[in-house]
């Protein structure tokens, strides 16, 4: 372990774990993205989460595991070693995120057939889902379309 973190990473390490539990994700697999993001190095061994994080090995591997499902985390050895160093699967961000924001617009079509089947009982709640309807649609149109526009700017 190379690196020594100070106050503010450690703070930081700590809203990143909340901001990912905050969205469904166990605060240890937020808090080891956190650490990972914030370390010098941007990847750490098992026994490196378990220090500067201060938890268990048995929970550490769980959520390692469930990172690496995710593939949120992936690991590489380093020739003459044992130990894993665990980092970020972002080399296909673009990729990844354009399919999670996708699956989002995907949902649209179970609002669709909540509205074919809703009466009309209470119009300004339809009328909500339609807006929402319609929102997803125009994202999912226009999901494509930012990310060319990204590369073509970033170019």
């Amino acid at each position: 372990m190379a690196q020594i973190l100070n106050e503010k990473q450690k703070e930081l390490i700590e809203k990143i774990g909340v901001i990912h539990e905050q969205h469904g994700m166990q605060p240890l697999m937020g808090r080891i993205l956190g650490l990972i993001l914030v370390i010098e190095e941007a990847e750490v061994t098992f026994d490196d989460i378990v220090t500067h994080l201060n938890v268990s090995k048995s929970a550490v591997s769980n959520a390692l595991n469930f990172l690496q499902l995710q593939r949120f985390v992936i690991y590489r050895t380093k020739p003459g070693e044992r130990k894993r160093y665990f980092y970020l699967d972002i080399e296909d961000w673009d990729q990844i995120l354009k399919k999670e924001l996708c699956n989002v617009a995907d949902i649209n079509s179970f609002f669709k057939e909540v509205i074919e089947l809703r009466g009309n009982a209470k119009p300004e709640f339809n009328n909500k889902l339609k807006d929402l309807c319609e929102f997803l649609e125009y994202l999912k149109e226009e999901i494509p379309l930012m990310f060319e526009r990204f590369k073509k700017n970033k170019s």
